[in-house]
């Protein structure tokens, strides 16, 4: 375990930009190779009356659920590892936790039900589904993501100028 650390402490940020790179090359790939064998043209997609039976995105959708899933678990064992290894940490761990899930609960209750416009074959239709309850919960995902993206890029240049000035 010691020698993963040091490897992931030493390797960490290229391992991650490159597992990234190669997900948005298998996307970009797959969305490509998809339009193509459809028969269609990706300028024009917006603009099909019916598109239930566009699926190039599957692959990306498909690898994001099952990537968010693993960073959930592996997210909760870091909690429940730091706990066990040292409380102090553990326990702000925990709390950033679970200001994330008052944060993603703040968005889906206060989220708007979009329907209707070029969007409208998707709203509790076959075989989309999208309940009211569902287009919240979407909006919640995004509103979180978008919220933690821009406090990492805050956090990340207070610490680099911070460092700087050190």
């Amino acid at each position: 375990m010691a020698k993963l650390y040091n490897i992931l402490l030493k390797n960490g940020d290229g391992i991650a930009v490159g597992f990234s790179a190669l997900m948005f090359i298998l996307f970009g790939v797959s969305v490509y190779l998809g339009s193509t064998s459809g028969g269609y043209d990706l300028s024009t997609l917006t603009d099909m009356p019916d598109k239930s039976n566009v699926n190039i995105f599957n692959v990306g959708l498909y690898t994001v659920i099952i990537l968010g899933f693993i960073a959930v678990a592996l997210t909760i064992f870091g909690i429940l590892w730091d706990i066990f290894k040292n409380f102090k940490t553990g326990s702000k761990s925990i709390l950033g936790f679970g200001a994330i899930v008052v944060a993603f609960l703040g968005f889906y209750f206060t989220s708007a039900h979009d329907s209707g416009g070029r969007f409208d074959a998707y709203w509790s239709q076959d075989p989309f589904y999208i309940t009211e309850g569902l287009s919240k919960f979407i909006s919640a995902g995004l509103y979180t993501l978008i919220a933690l993206t821009f406090v990492s890029f805050l956090l990340i240049l207070f610490y680099e100028v911070k460092s700087f000035f050190k």
